[in-house]
């Protein structure tokens, strides 16, 4: 049985004290690791629009050099494009996607034909 499960006299209490548990913390933490985040991200937008020219050079070549741009280029969509959406709109595998994001490398069992020829395929997406 629940500690207060019986004792609904002590949930408001209870609750006050869990939310005020969890500000406090919040306010002590977030604007730190929001401040953290920030600059990495920034700095890896900044390294992808070096990367990519502005964005104008979106090939195969670049993508296979740098798996790790794909969520900034998902990010830079208007609406940004899910990873699921990604895969759907380029007509392109899973694993392909998934081993760039996650793995940051090309998936090492793919043959270099088809590699080459979705790696276009995510480039053009980008550029459409």
């Amino acid at each position: 049985m629940g500690v207060n499960k019986d004792k609904p006299n002590r949930w408001k209490t209870d609750i006050a004290k869990s939310v005020d548990f969890y500000n406090d913390w919040f306010l002590q933490s977030a604007p730190q690791v929001f401040k953290e985040t920030r600059l990495q991200t920034s700095e890896r937008v900044e390294q992808v629009l070096k990367l990519t020219v502005n964005l104008t050079r979106l090939n195969s070549e670049v993508l296979q050099e740098s798996p790790t741009i794909l969520p900034v280029l998902r990010m830079a969509t208007c609406p940004p494009i899910a990873r699921d959406r990604l895969i759907g709109l380029a007509g392109v595998p899973r694993n392909l996607v998934n081993t760039m994001e996650e793995d940051k490398r090309m998936p090492p069992r793919m043959k270099p034909v088809h590699l080459q020829e979705n790696l276009e395929k995510l480039g053009k997406l980008f550029l459409s």
